[in-house]
């Protein structure tokens, strides 16, 4: 209370006072707000007001004190609550009008309110832009590039700030900012003027601010600015601003275009020496430095062409480099080693060299070190998806398996985290692709494959959910076997792959239909039998027969699968079964004839009729195939 007491009356006293009087008020209220518990105690209440008026006419008044006032102003905006109060009370105007004095030190001050008055408050950025603002900075920035000494270096580093806070977030100021010269003033600075305190890294930050867009990020590509922060990075005062360097660098290496400059650049090396040297202390802010290194060469690594750049068939550093992060002991490094590997093994060509050159012992050996109950989830993710990336080509399926990595990797089938599970059944579904004994090992695990089922169910992850289908749509498939289907069947992963059938994605329809009807062509379709009613596979049949938006691909297996059935019923000797295939309720004397009545209701004799002249090969033989097993099955029955 005693604070505000003594702001209001330094503004009462600046209010009484003549002009001759003010510049003594002026200077206390600007020694009173160097104590920043003093500014904190300051609201936006009428004392604010009345100083926003008083400011108002000390700026009209020609020869006034404009310089102390945009400084008081520029204290006061630090605080977030006092911003607005200066937008309502139209000092934006004033301060803007105010950047075009021949004075160095009241431009200075003018940058200073309105770069505060500006951040993070659109509605301040938008009063600078309705006042033609930017423009105003720009032909300051301009006009001052050539010049040296005194204040004009702070007045530098003052206007790249202010043009960091207009334009920060804001696309329509980065872009006008683009549109007008801006990337060339920075560029000159950062050339010209490294020596001069905090403006290098200020400029960085600019730069970052307008590379927020891609529109951004292709301005600068087709400038070579990024050129600019690469030598700067190499000078002597590179090191003074490496956090803001490494920051913009990683923004700009999202455009593919600057990323393979960048990969084809000295960088990497550069990251690498500097990585080496960082190993050796252990202060945070050496951590985060390897941190958001490693990170932007996995970075330049996400780019097909940047990636065969950097991989130089096996031959280079940042290949090398990645897998002897695999083997060190320091966690980010590990991570960032594991997710260059995943890059790398992005064309069966690498994935065949590296799985030869025993990456995957290395990896195997990193996560047979995690707690299973306390991984480390970032590391986790990235061996996962290096794994499966890794498993894709045929010939290294068998060596994957023979290394041990299935049983490391269901070791962690009980993790919570979704984002590890959808990895990791991604992995498994590789390993299980086109390999029997892969999938019949899956398909006899007590643990895993209820657990896989279960997965089956999760909603609030798309990804693990359909993940999981598919990997028990594979198992049946590559397995081939009754006793892996009969685990499935009691299990209930029946019904999982049933609706999977009505699948948006037509890979996952057509899997499905594969895998059901390998199982109604199984030894165990008693077994399975009551699961597939229960799904209503027979109308899901239908709706995918009747659907004129159906592929012909799956038009033509879902014809397979229900010939399937068809021949199925046929080869069954009639006999008291309980509840099997198609079963109304309760004992059944005959599967067939419930099977043909099932058949007709649900209407597939017609559309199997209307399907005969489709204008597909596939669908129309189907078709023809369906009815004559429809036939001699009804003939069986007469």
């Amino acid at each position: 209370m005693e604070e505000v007491d003594k702001f209001s009356k330094i503004i009462e006293e600046l209010k009484l006072c003549q002009i001759s009087g003010k510049e003594q008020a002026l200077d206390d209220l600007l020694n009173h707000l160097t104590d920043s518990e003093n500014v904190d105690n300051i609201s936006t209440d009428q004392p604010l007001t009345e100083l926003i008026e008083e400011f108002n006419q000390l700026m009209k008044t020609e020869n006034g004190p404009h310089q102390k006032v945009a400084n008081i102003i520029a204290e006061l905006a630090k605080i977030e609550s006092l911003r607005q109060p200066f937008v309502d009370g139209d000092m934006v105007p004033v301060l803007v009008k105010m950047l075009q004095s021949s004075d160095t030190n009241k431009a200075v001050q003018a940058c200073r309110a309105l770069g505060n008055i500006c951040y993070e408050n659109d509605n301040a950025r938008n009063c600078v832009d309705a006042t033609d603002g930017l423009t105003s900075l720009l032909d300051l920035m301009r006009e001052i590039n050539n010049n040296k000494g005194g204040e004009i270096g702070k007045l530098r580093t003052v206007a790249c700030g202010l043009l960091l806070n207009i334009t920060n977030t804001h696309n329509l100021l980065q872009k006008k900012a683009l549109e007008n010269g801006a990337l060339d003033i920075l560029q000159d600075y950062l050339k010209n003027y490294t020596d001069e305190e905090g403006l290098p890294y200020m400029v960085l930050l600019a730069l970052d601010s307008l590379a927020e867009t891609e529109f951004g990020r292709e301005k600068i590509a087709s400038c070579g600015a990024y050129e600019s922060v690469l030598d700067f990075m190499q000078s002597s005062k590179g090191n003074s601003a490496q956090d803001a360097v490494l920051d913009l660098l990683c923004n700009l290496a999202e455009n593919d275009k600057i990323k393979l400059k960048l990969s084809e650049s000295f960088l990497c090396d550069h990251l690498i020496d500097s990585i080496h040297s960082s190993l050796e202390e252990k202060e945070e802010a050496n951590q985060q430095f390897l941190k958001t290194s490693s990170d932007l060469i996995v970075l330049l690594l996400t780019g097909d062409k940047s990636m065969e750049v950097l991989f130089k068939k096996g031959k280079g550093a940042v290949y090398a480099e990645s897998v002897s992060w695999l083997e060190g002991s320091n966690e980010y490094l590990q991570i960032s080693g594991a997710l260059a590997i995943g890059n790398f093994a992005r064309n069966d060509e690498h994935c065949l060299l590296l799985v030869e050159e025993g990456v995957v012992t290395k990896m195997l050996n990193l996560l047979k070190q995690q707690d299973r109950k306390e991984p480390n989830i970032p590391l986790l993710h990235a061996i996962l998806s290096a794994l499966r990336n890794l498993a894709i080509p045929l010939t290294n399926k068998i060596k994957l398996v023979n290394a041990g990595s299935v049983e490391v990797l269901l070791s962690f089938s009980s993790t919570p985290i979704l984002a590890v599970t959808f990895k990791l059944l991604g992995a498994l579904r590789m390993l299980v692709d086109n390999q029997e004994e892969t999938a019949k090992l899956l398909g006899r695990d007590k643990v895993f494959l209820p657990k896989l089922v279960e997965w089956c169910n999760v909603e609030e992850h798309a990804g693990v959910k359909g993940e999981a289908t598919r990997l028990l749509a594979w198992i049946i498939k590559y397995s081939k076997n009754g006793e892996v289907i009969k685990n499935i069947v009691r299990a209930d992963g029946i019904q999982h792959l049933v609706t999977m059938a009505t699948s948006e994605h037509v890979l996952m329809q057509n899997e499905a239909l594969i895998a059901l009807t390998l199982i109604i062509g199984s030894s165990v379709l008693d077994e399975a039998a009551m699961a597939l009613k229960e799904a209503d596979l027979i109308e899901v049949i239908a709706t995918l027969l009747k659907n004129q938006q159906t592929l012909p691909d799956i038009i033509a297996n879902t014809l397979s699968l229900t010939r399937a059935i068809v021949l199925a019923a046929s080869s069954t000797t009639p006999q008291l079964t309980q509840c099997t295939l198609l079963a109304c309720a309760g004992m059944i004397s005959n599967m067939q004839s419930n099977l043909r009545e099932e058949l007709m209701c649900a209407g597939i004799p017609d559309l199997a009729k209307q399907l005969t002249s489709h204008e597909n090969e596939k669908v129309r033989s189907g078709a023809e195939m369906l009815l004559n097993a429809l036939e001699e099955n009804s003939m069986e029955q007469s």
